[in-house]
């Protein structure tokens, strides 16, 4: 249990840093290729903004996600529901991130009890 736990925060932490190394290429890419395009002032803005929104919101997921790795590596308490919440943002990226969301959820969460669903005992 703990290899599949471990392995799982070593492919969240691969995946926040190739999430940042691609973003960053990609946004560079197209900012220099519109940059000196015939697109209108209104259009090139358009693109900036969104590219600012869309870069921002992955960026603090990838975030999120380096955090929650080093801090289960480091075997703090943090570390697990960090690498939880990063797992459910994954589950949209269709085929690598849904299946680094289950591989997560399977790792993490087997082998707990439920809290509310035991039987008291006498």
């Amino acid at each position: 249990m703990l290899n599949h736990s471990r392995l799982c925060a070593w492919l969240h932490l691969v995946s926040g840093v190739a999430i940042i190394v691609v973003l960053s290429v990609v946004l560079a890419t197209a900012a220099s290729q519109y940059a000196d395009s015939a697109l209108s002032p209104f259009v090139k803005s358009l693109m900036g903004s969104v590219g600012l929104v869309v870069g921002t919101a992955l960026c603090i997921v990838a975030g999120i996600e380096l955090v929650g790795a080093a801090a289960f590596l480091a075997s703090k308490p943090i570390g697990r529901p960090l690498l939880l919440l990063s797992a459910a943002f994954h589950v949209i990226n269709f085929p690598i991130g849904t299946a680094l969301s289950v591989y997560t959820f399977w790792a993490l969460l087997r082998g707990q009890p439920s809290q509310g669903l035991q039987a008291p005992e006498a």
